[in-house]
C-alpha cells in the first residue's frame, strides 16, 4: 500500500509540472546573432546584437539586455499576433527526432520564418518555416558545424512554460 501511494504521488508531481503545448512546428533552424562570439563564419553580429527584440516591446530590450544565447525568434507575424502568448516561453527543440536539452524561450521574430508554406520541404533563405538561434545554439545543434550550410533541418514545441520574463 506504501508503495501505491507513492507512486500515485509521484504520478501526480509530475502530472503537475508538464507543460502543455503551445504551437508546434518543423522546418529550419538557422543563427542570426550571438552574444558570446561576435565574430563567426565571416559575420559580425555587433549590430544585431544592440537592436531591439520584439518581446522587449515596451521597455525596449536589445540582445545584449537579454544577454542569453538561447533566445529564440519564431514567425514574426505569428508572435506579433499575441506576444503575451509567445514571449519567454520554453522552446523545446529535436533534431533528427531527439530532444535537445537547452533551454531555449521565444524572444524574437523571425521574417523569413514568416514567408514561404509551413509545409515546404526544401531550405529557402528567402521563405522557409523555422526558427532561428544565436551562433552558439545553433552550433550546438549542429554538433559543432553550424558554419557549414547556416542552416538544418528541424522539428519544435513552443510549450507553456516561462523561462524568461520581459516586460509583459
Amino acid at each position: 500500500m506504501k508503495v501505491q501511494t507513492i507512486l500515485a504521488s509521484l504520478a501526480l508531481t509530475i502530472g503537475v509540472y508538464s507543460h502543455s503545448v503551445i504551437y508546434e512546428g518543423s522546418g529550419w533552424g538557422t543563427y542570426y546573432y550571438d552574444v558570446e562570439d561576435t565574430d563567426v563564419c565571416g559575420s559580425n553580429f555587433a549590430d544585431i546584437n544592440g537592436g531591439d527584440v520584439t518581446c522587449g516591446w515596451f521597455t525596449a530590450a536589445t540582445l545584449n539586455q537579454v544577454n542569453s544565447d538561447y533566445l529564440v525568434a519564431m514567425n514574426v507575424t505569428q508572435l506579433e499576433d499575441d506576444l503575451t502568448q509567445y514571449c519567454g516561453m520554453q522552446v523545446i527543440v529535436y533534431v533528427n527526432g531527439v530532444e535537445s536539452n537547452l533551454p531555449f524561450f521565444i524572444g524574437d521574430g523571425c521574417k523569413r520564418c514568416s514567408e514561404g508554406s509551413p509545409t515546404q520541404t526544401t531550405w529557402n533563405q528567402y521563405g522557409a518555416p523555422g526558427l532561428d538561434f544565436s551562433y552558439t545554439a545553433l552550433k550546438e545543434l549542429a554538433s559543432g558545424h553550424a558554419c557549414n550550410d547556416g542552416y538544418m533541418e528541424i522539428s519544435w514545441e513552443i510549450v507553456d512554460n516561462k523561462l524568461y520574463s520581459f516586460d509583459a
